[in-house]
């Protein structure tokens, strides 16, 4: 009935196994380009992010407190959050998004410069 413990494999069998060898090759390749390559990018941009953190920079955490950092430790930093300056103390991993103190400044530098740019063009005409 069934042989399955007898080797018929033959030259021809393994022939017709190549291209679905070659297929799966090509779709580990094409796995690891879209999944594992872009996760290491995020993953050494967050460390980076962390690892450039000052003092009073703007912090969100996984749990979505936002605060402003205060003290930073080896694993730990501390964030005043609130109006009442309450001090609450994190790790590192904990902290989703930093904001830096001077990116609140470009936006309106930008605007003002703008704003110039229209007037000494009024002045013009």
């Amino acid at each position: 009935m069934f042989n399955l413990f007898t080797d018929t494999a033959t030259q021809g069998d393994m022939s017709s196994m190549l291209p679905q060898l070659g297929l799966l090759g090509v779709l580990a390749i094409v796995f690891v380009l879209t999944v594992v390559v872009p996760q290491k990018k995020r993953d050494k941009e967050a460390k980076e992010r962390l690892n450039n953190m000052k003092l009073g920079d703007t912090i969100i955490t996984i749990g979505g407190i936002v605060g402003v950092l205060a003290k930073i430790s080896d694993d730990d930093v501390t964030i005043y959050s609130s109006n009442a300056n309450t001090p609450i103390t994190f790790q590192k991993a904990a902290i989703q998004t930093v904001i830096p103190r001077d990116a609140d400044k470009a936006p309106k530098e930008k605007k003002e410069t703008k704003s110039k740019s229209k007037k000494t063009s009024d002045d013009e005409e």
